[in-house]
C-alpha cells in the first residue's frame, strides 16, 4: 500500500532514507547526507500544499520511500532523491511508477541517480525514460566552508527586479525546465539572489530550499571575470548554512570546465557522477 507520510512517521521514514543513502548502490542524487537535513527536508515536504512524501508499506514495515516535487500548473513532477528501497527494488519502483502514472497523467517526470545506483538507472531505462544530463555532483559541508569577502551589490530577488531577472536567466538557460517565469511562480521552493549594477540584474543564482542544491547561475558576458560568480555562490552558500543546512550541493555539466574549476576553488568536492532521466507520464 502506498500512502502519504504523516508527522508521526516522519522520523522513521527519514532514518530509512538516511541509512540507504549511505550505500552507493542505493544512493540518490541531490539528497542530503546528513540525517537532520533529511528530516528537515521531509518535514518541509509534508507541510507543502503540493509536494508529496510517500511510503510503500505492508502495514508494518517500510518497503520504499519516494519524495515528489509537484508543480500542478506546469504539469511537472520531480523525484527528490528518487526511489529508496532496501529490498526488491524493481518491484517497489514499479509500484511507485504505477502510482505517479495514475495520479499525474500527462506530467513530465524527472529523476536522477548516481552512476553507482545501477538498479535505479536500469529501471528508468526499462520504462522508456530518456537520458537528459550527465553531470558531476559536488558538495560543500558547513564545517569546511570559509566565508569570503562579499563583492558587488547582492540581494534576494524582489518584485522590482522580476523582469530583469527573467531576461538574463532565460538568455543563459533557454532549454531548462525552470525558466525565469516558472521560478517566479515557485518562489516558495527557491532562494534566488541577484547581483545589481546600475539598478539592473547582471547575474543570479538559484538554490532549492528543499534539497539545498544550487540549481542555476549566470553572469552577464560583459560582467564576467569580475568575481561576480564567486560572490553569488558565496552568498548562496552562506545563506543556506545560516538557515540550517549542514551541506550544499551542485550538479555541474561534465564538459563545463570553467564551472568545475570555480566550484573546486570554493571548496566543493566532487562526490559522484549523476544521470538525469525524463519521461512523459501517459
Amino acid at each position: 500500500m502506498i500512502k502519504g507520510v504523516d508527522i508521526l512517521d516522519l522520523e522513521r521514514v527519514a532514518k530509512y532514507a538516511y541509512q540507504l543513502n549511505l550505500n552507493p548502490q542505493h544512493k540518490c542524487k541531490a539528497f542530503p547526507t546528513d540525517y537532520n537535513d533529511i528530516l528537515r527536508q521531509f518535514k518541509n515536504m509534508i507541510n507543502h500544499p503540493n509536494n508529496e512524501l510517500l511510503i510503500l508499506t505492508d502495514h508494518i514495515n517500510i518497503l520504499g520511500v519516494l519524495a515528489l516535487l509537484v508543480e500542478p500548473e506546469e504539469m511537472y513532477l520531480e523525484a527528490i532523491g528518487g526511489v529508496f528501497a532496501e529490498n526488491n527494488y524493481k518491484a517497489v519502483a514499479k509500484e511507485f511508477y504505477a502510482y505517479v502514472k495514475d495520479n499525474f497523467k500527462g506530467y513530465r517526470f524527472d529523476a536522477a541517480y548516481p552512476r553507482e545506483n545501477e538498479q535505479a538507472i536500469d529501471f528508468m531505462k526499462t520504462i522508456g525514460a530518456k537520458l537528459l544530463d550527465f553531470d558531476y555532483e559536488f558538495r560543500l559541508s558547513k564545517n569546511e566552508y570559509e566565508s569570503m569577502t562579499e563583492v558587488g551589490n547582492i540581494i534576494l530577488l524582489n518584485e522590482k527586479y522580476y523582469e530583469s531577472f527573467v531576461e538574463i536567466h532565460n538568455k543563459f538557460h533557454p532549454d531548462v525546465y525552470w525558466t525565469g517565469e516558472r521560478l517566479l511562480e515557485a518562489l516558495d521552493k527557491f532562494d534566488i539572489f541577484i547581483i545589481l549594477e546600475d539598478d539592473k540584474v547582471v547575474g543570479s543564482i538559484v538554490t532549492s530550499k528543499f534539497s539545498k542544491e544550487i540549481y542555476l547561475m549566470e553572469v552577464a558576458e560583459d560582467k564576467q571575470n569580475l568575481g561576480y560568480g564567486t560572490a553569488l555562490i558565496n552568498k548562496s552558500v552562506k545563506h543556506a548554512f545560516n538557515n540550517g543546512a549542514d551541506e550544499l550541493m551542485v550538479m555541474v555539466d561534465k564538459n563545463n570546465l570553467a564551472a568545475l574549476h570555480l566550484y573546486e576553488k570554493l571548496g566543493f568536492k566532487k562526490t559522484d557522477t549523476c544521470l538525469t532521466y525524463c519521461i512523459k507520464l501517459e
